[in-house]
């Protein structure tokens, strides 16, 4: 786990520092798990709402999986690589606060099964060189954590 300003960012995972989402996988199965990055829960503040699109649903690359509404913000999960939705985390549609407590855990949005990964990848970071560039990222923006 790497720690860039006060932001916990786990080196494992896919990230698209653009957007504050992150991917892990792909899975045995070939879906991927995607969910918001230490980040955005803290410049979301308190999450009250998780609303998420339904399994079964075809989303493209940027396209909106649900929304985020906390006190002072609401926002479109992106979705980070074109697929099927297979899943939705339907523990934080009920306790949203999840999302705050555990971004890289249990907080988990939806699971995706990606037309094309390998494709699709392109714009995501991992490993050390994706954690330079989101705190290339942070940096730039002036973007810093609070825990």
């Amino acid at each position: 786990m790497s720690e860039v300003n006060g932001c916990l960012l786990p080196d494992d995972l896919w990230y698209w520092p653009e957007k504050h989402v992150w991917v892990r996988g792909p899975e045995d199965d070939g879906t991927v798990v995607v969910g918001m990055t230490d980040v955005a829960q803290n410049l979301a503040g308190k999450i009250v709402v998780v609303s998420l699109k339904a399994p079964g649903k075809v989303l493209a690359q940027g396209k909106s999986a649900g929304t985020l509404e906390s006190g002072k913000w609401v926002g479109t999960i992106p979705t980070p690589v074109a697929g099927e939705i297979v899943a939705v985390n339907e523990a934080v549609k009920g306790a949203p606060h999840i999302v705050n407590d555990d971004p890289y855990g249990q907080g988990w949005l939806i699971r995706v099964r990606p037309t094309d990964w390998d494709g699709g990848k392109g714009h995501l970071v991992n490993g050390p060189e994706g954690v330079e560039a989101y705190r290339a990222r942070l940096d730039a923006e002036g973007i810093h954590c609070q825990h």
